[in-house]
């Protein structure tokens, strides 16, 4: 297949290299996500360097005064793009095909990525026939035969991919190509049409395919170089909210080196506390045994300002858990009542914590 050409309102001039980036939709978490991302990539830049940075969105108001270049999608091309089997990872690969007309050299990040080295590291990590690729995550053969993979791995056979001459699989995360791959992302699109074609059930189809494409070709992890906290959204969608309420989404110079402030982690307890949370919890099992961690360790995130909006995160994945459980089994852990800290838990380490968790928790669970 060929792929359809995005008309450009604002025609760009071919960059040696370009960070690129897909946003679209409403939802503020996934702008700051992407203005977090984009300052994280400043931050590391020498002095006197330089970055060419694309995004294309549906919004391109949103990122006025920013130092990039927006290419602007219409509704039309977002639903070209997804395809006739609706699966909407779909636009991801088909915004990197059209990205590579942009420029010699194109990094494709996706937003909940933060640059922990300076991004020119990884660009010199692209050439022709080489790829950089987020992470390695497993083979073929490790996944085959889940009941998940099995429809998807009746396709494979049918490209002679077996467990026996499998293939390894990679986090698309981020994705580091050249302008001379048209073809290899025209494969994958290729290979997500026919993948989706009757339903499908995994929603990583896009970076199997792509995976697919680039079996047998040199890919280098970029997981040394960016982290990407897919696993751990809400943590960090706290923290970059908290950062712009208190800086503001207007760009300015400072703004890289402010970003700086903000933990590259979620707010684990120290070792030291963990420890102890470990030993206090010893005699616990199962999911309540979970509960009891995520409420202690909430309770025991380090001072941080911006910890502090984060911390509560913990508590939400406890909750979830409770609500996992039917009504006799949340009564039993709750004992005489969900306004008193259960007693065959260790109680936090700050007790002002305990009325905060119960509340957190009772709100929870009765909406």
């Amino acid at each position: 297949m060929t792929l359809n050409s995005l008309p450009l309102s604002t025609p760009l001039e071919k960059a040696p290299q370009q960070l690129l980036y897909l946003v679209y939709g409403d939802k503020d978490v996934y702008r700051r996500e992407a203005k977090f991302s984009m300052l994280t990539a400043l931050s590391q830049l020498k002095r006197g360097e330089s970055l060419c940075i694309r995004v294309m969105t549906d919004r391109p108001q949103d990122y006025a005064g920013w130092p990039v270049d927006t290419i602007a999608l219409s509704e039309q091309t977002l639903t070209a793009w997804q395809g006739e089997n609706g699966y909407h990872h779909r636009r991801k690969a088909c915004a990197i095909a059209e990205g590579l007309k942009l420029a010699q050299k194109t990094l494709f990040v996706d937003t909940d990525t933060l640059f922990l080295e300076n991004p020119h590291r990884l660009f010199e990590r692209i050439g022709p026939g080489q790829y950089v690729m987020d992470r390695f995550e497993y083979d073929w053969s490790y996944v085959c035969e889940r009941p998940d993979y099995v429809k998807l791995g009746q396709c494979l056979l049918a490209h002679g991919i077996c467990a026996q001459n499998s293939f390894k699989l990679y986090n698309s995360g981020l994705c580091g190509v050249t302008d001379a791959d048209t073809p290899l992302l025209e494969t994958t699109v290729q290979l997500i049409d026919e993948w989706t074609r009757d339903s499908f059930d995994i929603h990583t189809i896009e970076q199997i395919a792509l995976s697919f494409a680039m079996r047998g070709k040199p890919v280098q992890e970029a997981k040394k170089f960016i982290y990407h906290y897919f696993a751990e959204k809400r943590f960090f969608h706290a923290m970059q909210k908290h950062f712009f309420t208190r800086h503001g989404e207007a760009f300015r110079p400072e703004l890289p080196v402010l970003c700086t402030e903000v933990p590259r982690c979620k707010p684990f307890p120290s070792p030291w506390q963990r420890l102890r949370i470990k030993w206090k919890l010893r005699n616990t099992r199962g999911g309540v045994k979970k509960v009891g961690r995520d409420l202690l360790y909430g309770s025991a995130a380090p001072d941080h300002p911006y910890y502090e909006v984060c911390r509560h995160e913990w508590w939400e994945s406890a909750s979830r858990e409770i609500l996992r459980w039917d009504e006799s089994t949340q009564k039993k852990f709750f004992g005489n009542g969900k306004g008193r800290w259960p007693k065959h838990l260790p109680k936090p380490a700050k007790s002002a914590d305990e009325q905060t968790i119960i509340a957190y928790l009772r709100k929870r669970l009765t909406h």
